[in-house]
């Protein structure tokens, strides 16, 4: 019985033995190496290295965006103790609360080196050499181009790829092309001590550099227009025959090289509390009544139809007005009884207003759809707006079937009403007028070149047709000409002495304030190199506001008076 009870006891001491062995081979000959990296996570940390984002170009190779060197320093608040804490609030002077732990950026090169000269004491802190983002022509170019700003918690969701704390393009070129510009991060592995110090460098994955993008856009002519444009503001000019754009300004700009400053939060306040809007684009996103410059759907409208030839007069003579139902519909001018290129060339409302109630609701507006209106242009960038186009049903929903008046259509056919626009689209449409009928695409990228040098991506010209017969574009064009060259013309201010220029002005009435002065315009007439679209909010006037400016810039452009 007790021999029987000592082979018991053997035979479970044997047992527990063996399951040990067989668990200490399982940890070190099976899973050695696993617990081996485990182990070395104690000691060796991976420090992610930032690529520098690639370079923004003018089409003449003039740098518009670049990167310098940056230091950011890193405290891990969940380590560090408040000695750690204070000794460095003494050095600099504060600290700011980052997304993770405590970030402070920008820290000048001197602070740096006081750092590193007592690296011992601060032991939870690091120290991270960035590029910073640079915008050398700050607010001239802010809208074509954007910002980058750190990546927000939905951004992170959307895109792959990226870590919190990232930077990321938030507007602009730097949003539409952050494929491109933003590179590929490295890595650095980093032997620490017990403490968190670090003890040496160990192996790194070097950073790959971002793609340079090269705009269509000119800086030298960018800079002459922002200086000459009053606040509230746009100006868009392109070569019609490519659908280059060469200028893309809205003012006022902001300063984006302010976002990444690190106080983000009080810089977008001041901004977007800032009463002239710095950070709405005008060229895209707003939208206002294209006035007297949409007499030219009009027309061609009308001309279509077979309603009106350019010898057509309107059975009522312009008096100054005209009375529509119980309403009395004013023109800037009593013209007397002018012809369709006359009432064009002098912009006489009364003339418009009696074709738009010949015409109706529905041809207008359906023309103005088939030639691009009320829908994006589809410009290399982000955000754009549709602009609207109303109808028979829409007009039906607001007021009640068919309880409108014609006035509706008369006030279409100036260009006022319920009906809105961009430039951007203006410029689009004007430039098919322009090339007698091709309608090209706005691009504002022309290539992007990878770190050797080698192009991988180059825009194309998109070519469409401008849906009107060219008999009809004809007319347009000489009714054009006739406004800036003519002697009764209302865009004589933007005459360039030796070209002939061919322009539209426009007045929107503004409920609010100042009316708002328009003015298209493309140059030469015969070889149109140049398109442009100036708008000024409560500028007044188009013809004394608008016309001027746009007759400066296509001077300064076909002139090369920039050394263009």
């Amino acid at each position: 019985m007790k021999e029987k009870r000592i082979n018991s006891l053997f035979t479970l001491i044997s047992i527990i033995s063996l399951v040990f062995v067989a668990r200490l081979a399982l940890l070190q000959l099976v899973k050695g190496s696993e617990y081996k990296q485990l182990a070395k996570g104690n000691y060796i940390k991976a420090d992610q290295i930032e690529a520098t984002r690639g370079k923004i170009y003018d089409r003449k190779g003039i740098v518009l965006a670049d990167n310098i060197p940056s230091y950011t320093i890193i405290v891990d608040s969940g380590s560090v103790s408040m000695e750690e804490y204070a000794a460095l609030s003494s050095l600099l002077g504060k600290t700011n609360p980052g997304s993770t732990g405590y970030t402070i950026r920008k820290v000048p090169f001197d602070v740096i080196c006081k750092l590193d000269e007592k690296r011992e004491d601060f032991p939870h802190v690091r120290v991270k050499a960035q590029p910073l983002r640079r915008y050398l022509y700050k607010e001239i170019f802010s809208h074509p181009i954007g910002y980058i700003g750190e990546i927000s918690k939905e951004e992170y969701k959307s895109y792959s790829g990226y870590r919190l704390g990232a930077s990321i393009g938030k507007l602009g070129i730097e949003k539409e092309y952050e494929g491109f510009l933003k590179g590929k991060d490295g890595a650095i592995l980093i032997e620490v001590d017990a403490k968190g110090r670090e003890i040496g460098h160990l192996s790194s994955v070097p950073p790959e550099a971002g793609n340079d993008v090269w705009l269509t856009l000119d800086a030298r002519l960018q800079a002459f227009v922002y200086n000459i444009l009053p606040d509230r503001a746009a100006c868009v000019a392109m070569d019609p025959t490519t659908g280059e754009v060469l200028v893309w300004v809205s003012k006022p700009g902001f300063e984006p090289n302010l976002f990444s400053s690190g106080n983000v939060s009080e810089v977008w306040k001041e901004i977007s509390e800032d009463p002239r809007s710095p950070l709405w684009d005008r060229v895209k996103n707003a939208c206002y009544p294209p006035a007297s410059i949409f007499k030219l759907i009009a027309c061609a409208c009308g001309i279509e139809k077979g309603i009106i030839n350019p010898n057509t007069h309107q059975p009522i003579p312009c008096k100054g007005s005209i009375v529509i139902g119980r309403r009395e519909y004013k023109c800037w001018e009593a013209h007397g009884s002018l012809n369709l290129m006359d009432a064009i060339i002098q912009s006489c409302d009364v003339y418009f207003y009696q074709l738009g109630m010949e015409l109706g609701i529905d041809p207008i507006c359906s023309k103005a759809k088939k030639i691009g209106f009320g829908k994006k242009v589809r410009i290399d960038l982000p955000g754009e707006s549709d602009g609207f186009i109303p109808s028979v049903e829409w007009y039906d929903k607001k007021y009640g079937k068919g309880k409108w008046g014609k006035g509706i259509a008369a006030n279409l056919a100036v260009g006022q009403g319920e009906i809105m626009v961009t430039p951007l689209q203006i410029l689009y449409f004007i430039s098919g007028i322009a090339t007698k009928g091709v309608l090209c695409t706005p691009r504002l990228v022309k290539k992007v070149v990878n770190f050797n040098g080698d192009e991988i991506f180059s825009s194309t010209p998109r070519y469409h047709n401008l849906p009107l017969n060219s008999e009809t574009i004809e007319i347009l064009r000489e009714g054009m000409l006739g406004v800036v060259e003519g002697a009764k013309g209302t865009g004589i201010l933007s005459r360039v002495p030796g070209i002939e220029v061919a322009g539209k002005t426009g007045t929107a009435q503004n409920p609010h304030g100042e009316d708002h002065a328009w003015f298209v315009a493309f140059a030469p007439y015969d070889n149109p190199r140049i398109c442009i679209v100036v708008f000024v909010e409560n500028g007044g006037k188009g013809g004394s506001t608008a016309a001027p400016i746009s007759g400066k810039v296509i001077e300064t452009y076909l002139y090369g008076k920039l050394g263009i």
